[in-house]
């Protein structure tokens, strides 16, 4: 079963975000709604922050109702978990607002492990 490992949902208001994000973090978040019928949080958009997640979440203020969020220790590992975020929930078949891929953290060499995999899996003949 695919999962954001995120803590949330949390309404997505200023006040919201200013109680339960702390200032300039790197993490994750994603945008979404509750499922009326089960309760649960529809994931609509993933993203990341590798400078400031608090501010990147604001972004979404007036567009979405609810969002959920995690921590990450640093710019990759918050890439990783972004990609993984994206692939599960079907980013890249067009099934979140998310334009594009994930793009790569500003320093250093990282690429994304889903996408990393397929390619590999392609070369080697796995289907």
């Amino acid at each position: 079963m695919k999962t954001l490992n995120m803590d949330g949902p949390f309404e997505l208001k200023q006040e919201v975000i200013d109680r339960i994000i702390p200032d300039e973090i790197i993490g994750n978040y994603a945008y979404g709604y509750i499922d009326a019928s089960d309760k649960t949080f529809v994931v609509q958009y993933v993203g990341r922050s590798d400078t400031n997640l608090k501010e990147r979440v604001c972004h979404g203020l007036g567009q979405y109702p609810y969002f959920k969020v995690s921590v990450a220790s640093s710019p990759q590992e918050a890439y990783y978990k972004e990609c993984q975020n994206y692939h599960d929930f079907g980013g890249d078949e067009g099934l979140l607002d998310n334009k594009i891929h994930p793009a790569k953290p500003e320093r250093g060499l990282v690429f994304c492990p889903i996408c990393s995999k397929r390619l590999l899996d392609k070369i080697i003949g796995k289907k």
